[in-house]
């Protein structure tokens, strides 16, 4: 008598072993579900205050606006990534931060950018911060000047020209050395001119890489010319300085 074959149990799929468990499983996504469509939609996290902090040249007015924050919507759900962008667009606005505090509170924390010099381009003035962000339109006499021709601008609009980058890093090397200077140029040469308050002319040529060297004399020959009338100091060749008077 042949023996037989024990039969083989089917191993049950997963969908088997979670039918006792499939009313729990609907009652738990609805809960979660309510408990969502619950926290978008209540009141509770609509933005009860808007603080703006840091600005001084931008009104607080104009900075909501541009927010542009539904006070209707959660503000748990909106993109503060955008908001952050469409405050910084503001021209004076440099780096804007935001920040959310539970439960319905947000802060617009900003820097704002500063007037650093002014662009003379034919009868065009553009003031330009650091970055040489266009910040307006306009004089500016306390501020220095810097001489290039460049294209139409628009405010918010940052300035391309590496002419104008030049000289915003070589007078930054003046002014670390204490030089003072109301405008700076290029010549038809390409050479660097600066112009002091009292109208000296200093003429630094067009080599960068011994600049450091050429303006740590300035300051000594100034010095030693007091109470002369100077046209100009020539520094083109800085081992043989020139100083014209008038």
């Amino acid at each position: 008598m042949s023996k037989r074959k024990p039969v083989a149990r089917r191993k049950r799929s997963a969908a088997d072993r979670l039918k006792p468990f499939w009313i729990l499983l609907v009652l738990f996504v609805a809960v979660v579900g309510l408990g969502g469509y619950y926290a978008a939609t209540w009141p509770g996290f609509r933005a009860n205050q808007i603080v703006v902090i840091g600005n001084r040249r931008v009104g607080a007015k104009e900075i909501l606006h541009r927010a542009a924050i539904n006070r209707r919507i959660n503000i748990w759900l909106q993109n503060m990534r955008a908001v952050a962008d469409r405050v910084a667009a503001i021209p004076d606005v440099g780096q804007v931060t935001i920040r959310r505090a539970f439960p319905a509170s947000v802060s617009i924390v900003l820097r704002e950018r500063h007037p650093f010099a002014v662009i003379l381009s034919g009868n065009k003035k553009i003031v330009v911060d650091r970055d040489l962000r266009v910040l307006d339109f306009g004089a500016a006499p306390t501020l220095p000047q810097f001489v290039v021709p460049i294209s139409a601008l628009a405010q918010g609009k940052d300035v391309k020209d590496e002419r104008v980058a030049r000289l915003r890093d070589d007078y930054d090397q003046l002014e670390g050395a204490h030089v003072i200077v109301k405008s700076m140029r290029y010549d038809r040469f390409g050479d660097l001119v600066a112009v002091t308050p009292r109208g000296v002319q200093i003429l630094l040529g067009g080599d960068d890489e011994d600049l450091a060297r050429k303006i740590s004399l300035i300051g000594p020959i100034l010095s030693q010319t007091a109470g002369k009338k100077i046209a100009a100091i020539d520094l083109r060749a800085p081992g043989t300085p020139v100083v014209r008077y008038k």
